[in-house]
């Protein structure tokens, strides 16, 4: 933050000619005598002439405010927490008034801490000059101004600024509360003095836990930010893929100091001025992390199929990033793919139902590098087993497969159908009855899905 540079005018009133870019010399004259001066009233206000901020001319005034940290003199002359004001007047005792607007004023360091956009002083005679003062502090960066007013009026514009010294709050927060093991969020921090004004470059320490389920991008623990000119700053929080749980997060402010070797962020409440809250100490948030997880919802556990069915998987995930390849295996082979969605579910449609395979492995689903997760259903044969000769004709015997209760099974012979049969008990072995007449025969279930024919086709010569 740049000094500011403050100006003075002088209103055309008395013995003061009007005002240019500097005050007009002073000029002895009846109402301002050369020593001391005339004894006034507490009515009339006097002639002002020679603004000075802190001793130098208001025109020449070129030092920045800083907010108040540690105690109104708690500054250096480089950079002074309060200002002293000081006019010349033309007489004792009367009422000079001084205005100011992104500042306060005081009548005296003594009587009065709270400040005032305006006080009312007496001019005291000295041994030279009659001088009319008052004190002035800001505890808001930025630009202030300040009006000095008795017959004639005086002015002087300067900079506002806080400094890392005055840190005192920090504040914490992260860009989300709940996340999935493996992603990223950041932690932001702001620091403010303890009026709220943002302080650049201050040093704020942030840690995790030494074996928690995140670090820092550097792959640290530990992490030092330093704010930027609106006393902010951030710093990326890396989640361990495949471990949940909740992080904590923790910033504590660093290094400014109220008092040598004293930690600023850490000094007395009730400083500078009543009303200085303790500081607001090391800030904590916590993140929950939640671990990978797949769960199938359907079909439903223990499900049962015939060999040559038709069913459908689906699937739901917690802590799995969207886009992520879900594949489905049966035995060795492959049986479908799909992907994880925006809300964490995944499908595969019009699977079939089979048994075997080399691995003899039924069906598992693979969510990325996850743990496979096996489906649990059953697969039953549905085909003709074997067929023998009889009074009526050719007696075949029907592996029914899981088909339910009410389910007809034809029977068909060189694709023609020659005989039906309702499943009355599912599970059991059916019979069925046709002509004895060579071909080949089959068996088959008319589905929604189309017709889901037997495992094996029976040939009678």
């Amino acid at each position: 933050m740049g000094a500011g540079l403050a100006a003075m005018s002088l209103s055309a009133c008395g013995v003061f000619g009007s005002s240019g870019s500097s005050p007009s010399p002073t000029v002895t004259t009846p109402t301002m005598p050369a020593a001391a001066c005339a004894e006034g009233d507490s009515v009339t206000p006097p002639d002002i002439a020679d603004f000075t901020l802190n001793g130098v001319p208001a025109a020449q005034f070129i030092t920045s405010l800083v907010v108040p940290y540690n105690g109104l003199s708690g500054g250096s002359d480089g950079q002074p927490s309060i200002l002293r004001l000081e006019v010349v007047t033309s007489a004792s005792g009367a009422p000079v008034r001084f205005r100011a607007s992104g500042a306060q004023l005081l009548s005296s360091l003594t009587d009065d801490t709270l400040g005032e956009p305006e006080v009312t002083v007496f001019s005291e005679a000295g041994a030279e000059r009659c001088v009319a003062s008052a004190y002035l502090f800001s505890t808001a960066v930025g630009p202030a101004k300040v009006v000095v007013e008795g017959l004639n009026s005086a002015e002087a514009t300067f900079n506002v600024i806080t400094t890392r010294e005055a840190s005192r709050n920090v504040s914490l927060s992260l860009s989300a509360g709940t996340v999935n093991a493996g992603s990223s969020i950041d932690a932001v921090v702001s620091v403010t003095d303890v009026f709220g004004n943002p302080i650049e470059n201050a040093s704020v320490d942030l840690s995790l836990p030494a074996k928690g389920p995140g670090v820092f991008v550097t792959g640290a623990n530990t992490f030092t930010v330093l704010t930027d000119p609106k006393g902010r700053a951030s710093v990326e929080i890396q989640t361990r893929a495949n471990k949940g749980g909740t992080l904590k997060v923790t910033a504590k402010g660093d290094l400014a100091a109220c008092q040598p070797l004293a930690n600023q962020y850490t000094c007395d409440a009730d400083q500078p001025v009543p009303g200085f809250a303790a500081a607001s100490g090391p800030q904590s948030r916590s993140i929950t992390i939640t671990a990978p997880s797949v769960t199938i919802t359907k079909p439903s556990p223990g499900t049962a199929y015939s060999t040559g069915e038709l069913f459908d998987v689906q699937g739901a995930t917690k802590g799995v990033k969207e886009g992520t390849t879900v594949r489905l295996v049966a035995g060795d082979g492959p049986a479908g793919a799909s992907t994880v969605k925006a809300n964490g579910t995944f499908t595969f449609r019009d699977v079939l139902a089979q048994t075997g395979g080399s691995g003899d492995l039924g069906y598992v689903v693979y969510v990325g590098e996850l743990k496979p997760v096996p489906l649990d259903i059953r697969v039953k044969t549905f085909s003709i087993v074997s067929y023998k000769r009889v009074e009526a004709g050719l007696k075949f015997r029907v592996a029914a497969g899981a088909w339910p209760n009410g389910t007809i099974i034809e029977l068909t012979r060189d694709g023609k159908g020659v005989s039906k049969l309702e499943v009355t008990e599912s599970g059991k072995d059916v019979y069925l009855l046709a002509p004895d007449t060579p071909g080949f025969y089959q068996v088959q279930v008319d589905t929604s899905r189309g017709i889901v024919y037997g495992v094996k086709v029976q040939p009678v010569l």
